[in-house]
């Protein structure tokens, strides 16, 4: 995946994958594979903000709206597994976006996660 404005994002997948399979009790094996598909998923929503911030076609709440959308979808993705509650879902959810935020908000410049 590479290095985004100075942040190693291999790191952080790496690191957002270890953070979910922490609140992730019984079934890891049937859930890793969503979660490493849902932060790829945001390490190429990170590029593709930052080229958009880079040609000037994002402003901070552009980037903010296209990345909340990023998290609805990643939620439904969690949700359409089934051996996933609601509950859990949320818990996934914020071990990988506590993880990226830094990263993200870091390459793009912006508080958008």
């Amino acid at each position: 995946m590479g290095t985004i404005n100075g942040v190693d994002f291999d790191r952080v997948l790496d690191d957002a994958v270890k953070a979910a399979k922490a609140v992730v009790n019984d079934n890891w094996d049937e859930v890793k594979e969503i979660v490493e598909n849902i932060g790829k998923g945001l390490i190429n929503d990170v590029s593709f903000v930052a080229k958009k911030k880079l040609s000037g076609e994002f402003n901070e709440e552009d980037a903010k709206v296209f990345i909340d959308d990023q998290k609805m979808l990643a939620r439904i993705r969690l949700r359409s597994v089934a051996i996933i509650t609601l509950q859990l879902s949320e818990r996934i959810w914020n071990a990988i976006a506590n993880v990226f935020r830094v990263a993200i908000n870091s390459a793009i410049g912006w508080d958008v996660l």
